[in-house]
Parts: structure tokens; sequence; C-alpha cells
């Protein structure tokens, strides 16, 4: 009984930023051009989304004592080894965690970053579409997540930005299985099939994608990622698009 409750108590811990994308597969070169990676002093820690060409969203957490001058935004980019002529860098002007950001609970885990100057949209480096206001993804919606972060456990690096599908699960089952972790501005996924896939950080504020749109943020999951036991969480970017709008409106 000791170890059943030591083992729930492990899978129900959150963790945000675990490394890797689980189960996936080297992306298209250049099929995700609204994908961002940030970096200090040449290596990456987070990913984000290009909304408006000088505009980006990621994860509080990402952000969360990290001076905006060290960070350099990364546009365009494949393997980030060895970038090709197609890769933008930027700098970040002005950074903005939501007021309501909770780091216990990764409530609110929602921060846009304002570059220096916008992006040159190409065919390598376009926006993603918001969702609409306060929409939902219905459970079952295939979807899918990518990043740069860690590809096994014992610390491999991809070659490339790696990517991988998951479901979206209903909001009561995530309840269930987080209990006092999940709220309604959250949106869950699990794994479609038996092998596990999902994130962990590393892949922390990047977008999860369904239909063309940008639905959910990187934030958290369970200590073994892609575990259908402990669904991966994302902040539901729906939930603030009026506070997004209102933050970019001012500036």
């Amino acid at each position: 009984m000791k170890y059943l409750t030591l083992l729930t108590t492990l899978f129900m811990f959150p963790f945000a930023g675990a490394h890797r994308i689980v189960g996936g597969r080297e992306a298209r070169i250049h099929s995700r051009p609204y994908m961002v990676s940030l970096q200090i002093r040449g290596q990456h820690f987070c990913g984000g989304a290009l909304i408006y060409p000088n505009w980006i969203l990621t994860a509080a957490h990402c952000m969360e004592d990290t001076r905006v001058d060290i960070v350099r935004v990364v546009l365009g980019a494949h393997d980030l080894r060895n970038p090709d002529r197609f890769v933008q860098v930027l700098n970040i002007q002005e950074s903005f965690t939501h007021p309501e950001y909770n780091p216990t609970s990764f409530q609110n885990d929602i921060n846009l970053l304002k570059l220096n100057r916008s992006a040159n949209i190409t065919p390598s480096v376009r926006k993603i579409c918001l969702p609409l206001n306060n929409s939902d993804v219905n459970p079952g919606s295939p979807c899918s997540v990518a990043g740069w972060g860690q590809v096994t456990d014992f610390g491999t690096l991809p070659r490339a930005l790696m990517e991988t599908d998951v479901n979206v699960i209903s909001r009561r089952v995530c309840n269930q299985l987080w209990s006092q972790n999940f709220f309604d501005s959250m949106v869950c996924t699990a794994s479609r099939g038996p092998q596990r896939q999902g994130f962990c950080s590393g892949d922390s504020g990047g977008p999860l994608v369904c239909r063309n749109r940008i639905e959910g943020l990187v934030s958290f999951s369970g200590l073994f990622c892609g575990d259908p036991r402990t669904p991966d969480v994302y902040t539901r970017i729906s939930a603030f698009l009026p506070w997004i709008q209102s933050v970019i409106s001012r500036r």
C-alpha cells in the first residue's frame, strides 16, 4: 500500500520543462514556420510561437527570473546546430507575464514577448492563427506538438525539430487524473496509441496545434513524459485572448 501511495504521488507531481518530445519524428524542414527557439548564449531552453510579426507566445515559466536582454529569439530554424540561410535572429524588446501566473500550480502559464522589430515574413517564417475566443477543442481531436527538447532519458539532443501526434482528452478525465493541478484555462492531451507520445521540458512554451491553429502552450507533465496516466497539460490559448489583445493593443 505504501508503494502504491508513493507511485501515485510521483505520477501526480507536475514537472514543468521536462526535456524531450517523446515518441516523435523529425518534422519536415520548415513545415512549421511559426516555431520559435528561445536561446541563451546559443543554447535552446524553451519554445514559442509567432502570432504576429513582432509578437511571440510562450509559457510564463520559461521567462521566470530570465532577463530579456540575454535571450535571443530564433525563427525559421530546423537544425539548431547547423542553421541555414532562412534563420532569423531577433531580440526581445519587452516581456509580459500574465499578472495572475502561479508558478506553483502553473495556472495562467502564458507570456507575451514583443520583439525589437518585426520578423521578415517568408515561407520559412510565418505566424500561426489564434483560436476563437473561449473556444474549446473537442475530446478526441487530433493535434500535434513540436520542439527541440531532448529525445531520450540520457540527454540525447535531437538533430532537428521533432514533432508528435497527440489526442485531446476531455476536461472531466483530465480533472480526475490531475485533481487540484488542473484548471479550466488548461487543456490536456494523451498518446493516440500504446507508444508514449508527448512532450517534456525543453519543449516548454511550444505550441499545441489543432486544425492549423495554436490551441495550447506546453506547460507541465508528469514524472514520465507521454504517460497517459498523467496527461500532458497545456495553457488553453482561447481562454486568454482578451488579455493577449489587450497587451498588444496598448503597445
